[in-house]
């Protein structure tokens, strides 16, 4: 592991911009995991003046959800070397949202005055998609079920063990206690955060991000011109050991793939062709049950917090 360091005064960010190390953020997508942050990521990226990192998840801030230090921030900076003339430098690494105020302070005193995005899904749903992403990634074990893996996520929850970086695959239960994290981002950004819904991002793309450009006062009619065809979503594979290629592939090509993503979507929908298999049905109702219960108190404080900045949680969340 590369030596790392805690963000200090003379690396600080001014504006989106520091002297000694080059081009800092100035938006964020902050969050959440499997809330459709990759697609909105792609979405914004389109914009003539938000310019998106080279790869998305830089991840640089992560360390400190784990107690760790960050590394020197001309390892952050060479990201956005392209960025210099864009209004706004767009970084996307949707764990930050878990590393509560310590990440939060973090960013504002790195990149301070930057925007924030969080994009929030039904906590069950985005636990059933955070195991199919996992599975995906050969993180769990191939022949282990939904009913399994939520075991081990409540065993590790009730020892404080599923916020562990060596645990971070069955934190699926752990990531939809949004409560836990939301007034750390609304106290350290205010007016800065903007909170939206990942259902709200499938049904209507185009209205979201229309939305998001007033919010930044940019230029909504681009807009119009823009692609909205969603990224990163989980398939079921057959070959195992074609998988395990596949994802290695993707994460060495990342940063070419996004400088080519016509080619990335050709390459992605053949590969789906060879490799996919058919889909193994929705949710369990079983699983659901036991996972709105035991999400209920924390959407009910959550409730109290989105009242406060004038939002509901979706009454999908109640039916789904």
């Amino acid at each position: 592991m590369s030596q790392m360091h805690p963000v200090s005064d003379q690396t600080r960010g001014r504006g989106g911009r520091t002297a000694e190390a080059g081009r800092l953020p100035n938006l964020f997508i902050a969050g959440v995991t499997r809330g459709g942050t990759t697609s909105l990521f792609g979405y914004l990226g389109q914009h003539p003046d938000i310019c998106p990192s080279d790869i998305k998840e830089l991840r640089y801030f992560t360390p400190l959800r784990y107690g760790l230090e960050v590394e020197p921030l001309p390892t952050y900076t060479r990201h956005f070397t392209d960025c210099e003339d864009r209004r706004y430098a767009l970084e996307a690494t949707p764990g930050y949202f878990y590393g509560g105020h310590r990440t939060a302070q973090a960013i504002e005193t790195t990149c301070p005055d930057s925007r924030i995005m969080v994009s929030l899904r039904s906590p069950a749903d985005r636990c059933w998609s955070w195991f199919r992403f996992v599975k995906n990634r050969l993180r769990i074990p191939e022949d282990m079920d939904f009913d399994a893996y939520l075991d081990r996520c409540e065993e590790l929850h009730r020892s404080g063990e599923d916020g562990a970086l060596e645990n971070q695959p069955f934190a699926g239960m752990l990531g939809g206690c949004y409560a836990d994290w939301m007034d750390a981002w609304t106290e350290t950004f205010g007016s800065r955060l903007k909170l939206m819904f990942f259902d709200d991002l499938v049904a209507d793309p185009r209205a979201v991000v229309r939305q998001l450009c007033e919010w930044l006062a940019l230029d909504a009619a681009v807009v119009a011109d823009l692609s909205f065809e969603a990224d990163n979503q989980t398939q079921v594979y057959r070959n195992k050991g074609l998988q395990r290629l596949a994802v290695a592939a993707n994460r060495r090509s990342e940063r070419f793939f996004r400088r080519h993503m016509w080619l990335k979507r050709r390459l992605r929908s053949g590969y789906f062709l060879l490799n996919s298999a058919a889909p193994t049905g929705g949710m369990p109702a079983a699983a659901r049950e036991r996972l709105n219960a035991f999400y209920a108190p924390y959407n009910c404080r959550l409730a109290e917090q989105l009242a406060g900045v004038g939002l509901a949680i979706p009454e999908s969340w109640a039916a789904s």
